[in-house]
């Protein structure tokens, strides 16, 4: 996939950036970061304190597209949960 997501607003794909996964549009900032956070308890206004170039509502934008699109996001982290097992010598999965 690359550019628009089906139009979507906040999310984008493209090739070669960030694993090719979803980000949030015009950063390189992974959706499943903001997910990783939001999972952790965190609000959209707390993750934004954190990310500060980001608005509440691109981070809103992007909790959204998960909450109605999961699969490629949870692909990406599990391929960063593989990536981070291989580089600790764990088998994965455990």
């Amino acid at each position: 996939m690359n550019g628009h997501l089906n139009g979507h607003r906040f999310v984008e794909e493209t090739p070669g950036v960030g694993g090719g996964y979803p980000q949030v549009r015009g950063t390189r900032i992974p959706v499943r970061t903001i997910v990783a956070y939001h999972r952790d308890g965190y609000t959209a206004e707390q993750i934004q304190r954190i990310f500060s170039y980001l608005t509440c509502e691109q981070i809103q934008g992007a909790l959204d597209y998960y909450a109605r699109s999961p699969e490629r996001v949870d692909e990406d982290f599990e391929r960063n949960a593989r990536a981070l097992a291989e580089l600790q010598g764990r088998r994965w999965p455990a």
